[in-house]
C-alpha cells in the first residue's frame, strides 16, 4: 500500500463503473510519477475490480515512453483504457495518434481491435499503413487486414 504522502499527490475519481486518475497538475512526468500512477492503476484494478480506467491528462505536456506500454499491457488483459483532456503535445505522440480513437469531446479510448489477433508483424504493417497511408514497396496496396490470415492463439488439436 502507498503511503500517505504519495496518495496526496493522486487524484481519483469514481462513479463505481469508472476510475479515473490524475497527478495534481504536474506537467512532465517522470519515471517515480510513472511508478505512483503503476501502483494506484494495479490497486483499482486488482483489488477494487475496476475494468474500466481513466487517466486524467488536462495538464500533462509529456510523458515517457513506457507510460503507453503500461495502458497497453492492462488493455490486453481485457482493461478498458481512456484519456481524459490530453494536451496537444500529447495527442501528437506516435503511440496515441496510432492506438486512441475520440470518444467524446474530451475523452478518447485505447482501441485496437482491427488487429487484435493478428501477429505482431501484421499488426506494425496495419498500424504503418493506417498512420502514414502508405503503400507497398511495389507500390501497389497493401494487403487490407482482412485479408490477413486469422491467428489462432490455441494451436490445432493433434
Amino acid at each position: 500500500m502507498m503511503n500517505r504522502k504519495k496518495r496526496q499527490r493522486l487524484k481519483i475519481e469514481s462513479d463505481g463503473h469508472t476510475a479515473f486518475v490524475g497527478l495534481d497538475d504536474i506537467e512532465i512526468w517522470d519515471g517515480a510519477d510513472l511508478a505512483l500512477l503503476r501502483e494506484i492503476l494495479g490497486e483499482l484494478i486488482g483489488q477494487d475490480q475496476y475494468r474500466v480506467i481513466g487517466i486524467n491528462l488536462h495538464s500533462v505536456k509529456y510523458i515517457p515512453s513506457g507510460f503507453f506500454g503500461m495502458l497497453y499491457e492492462w488493455y490486453e488483459d481485457g482493461i478498458r483504457i481512456l484519456l481524459r483532456e490530453p494536451q496537444p503535445n500529447v495527442e501528437q505522440m506516435l503511440w496515441f495518434r496510432m492506438f486512441f480513437t475520440r470518444e467524446s469531446d474530451n475523452t478518447y479510448c485505447l482501441n485496437d481491435e482491427a488487429v487484435r489477433h493478428h501477429t505482431p508483424g501484421q499488426q506494425v504493417e496495419y498500424h504503418k499503413r493506417e498512420f502514414t497511408g502508405e503503400v507497398a514497396e511495389n507500390g501497389e496496396e497493401m494487403i487490407e487486414i482482412d485479408e490477413l490470415p486469422h491467428f489462432d492463439p490455441e494451436p490445432a488439436a493433434s
